[in-house]
């Protein structure tokens, strides 16, 4: 009762800007955005168009899906792709009745993915996002044709993570870590990605994009989400049939002692590739490898 009543401090707000939102910056700021109903939420997904496979990206909250141009760029004729904000955070914003646990947010997605045209979908989720791709990959194979996950610990390292995001458990404090973050947010972001970012990450250009983001109504629910979605039983299957993509940045700071090699014991097919240099986002602190790491991953979708 506790933590849903803590949770209420960042939903209450979120759920009474839902229209000033969808009728905003956020709804303009990139062709392609559009808002899709999940019952207790609405996701903001930016469709890139174009042909070949269906390349469905979760943006790595609080980075908006503005940071996503020079990616989709370098996308561009090979793939139908399109970017999301994960359900709760950025603009894609909650109900009242809505939950930040981790069997909530797989259901979620799992409702995105049969609404978005082009299944079964390459599915890429960042970080401790991609426990909610495993999972769906699992339960939904027909939906899922492979799987991309960027900086993926395995749930033991995900911990070890969040220890290192949150030392003195504020933020796990239900009540205490939504009121603290509500408070320090702003500060948070610099702090955030300068702990994140690699040397040749363009961290002034992500921290104007995250904080416009915030002034045209974006949320960052951390609090909520440590409380909740990271305190489930460990999602990962045993063994995994669809192929898996995990591209680890080197210069993470925050991953500072994750072995990225651990989690491909999951899947039949995994490969891990390395990208030094980058940190946190591999995905969009190179966005030219990155391409071309899909491309040889998935061959079909070759110019």
């Amino acid at each position: 009762m506790l933590r849903y009543l803590a949770q209420s401090i960042d939903i209450v707000p979120a759920h009474l800007r839902r229209g000033a939102v969808r009728r905003g910056a956020a709804a303009r700021s990139r062709p392609g955005i559009r808002f899709v109903d999940l019952g207790d939420c609405m996701v903001r997904l930016r469709d890139a168009g174009g042909d070949g496979p269906s390349l469905l990206l979760a943006a790595d909250p609080p980075v908006p899906v503005e940071r996503y141009d020079a990616l989709l760029a370098e996308l561009a004729g090979r793939w139908r792709a399109a970017v999301f904000e994960v359900p709760g955070f950025g603009a894609s914003l909650p109900r009242i009745g809505f939950r930040y646990s981790l069997p909530r947010a797989v259901a979620r997605v799992e409702r995105l993915l049969e609404a978005v045209p082009g299944a079964p979908h390459v599915l890429v989720m960042p970080c401790v996002t991609g426990y909610v791709a495993l999972a769906l990959a699992a339960r939904r194979p027909e939906l899922v044709r492979a799987l991309v996950l960027p900086q993926m610990p395995t749930w033991d390292d995900g911990q070890r993570w969040l220890a290192g995001r949150d030392p003195r458990h504020l933020l796990r404090r239900p009540l205490v870590g939504q009121a603290l973050l509500h408070r320090v947010r702003r500060r948070r972001i610099a702090d955030w990605y300068a702990a994140a970012l690699g040397p040749q990450g363009e961290r002034a250009a992500f921290i104007d994009d995250t904080l416009r983001h915030f002034d045209d109504g974006g949320a960052f629910p951390l609090a909520s989400a440590f409380q909740d979605y990271l305190t489930d039983p460990a999602p990962l299957p045993s063994t995994l049939v669809a192929p898996l993509l995990l591209p680890w940045g080197d210069a993470d700071p925050s991953h500072r002692g994750t072995d990225f090699t651990r989690i491909k014991g999951v899947a039949r097919d995994a490969r891990v590739m390395r990208f030094a240099g980058c940190g946190h986002f591999p995905e969009l602190e190179d966005p030219a490898r990155f391409r071309a790491a899909l491309d040889e991953f998935h061959p079909e979708a070759r110019a």
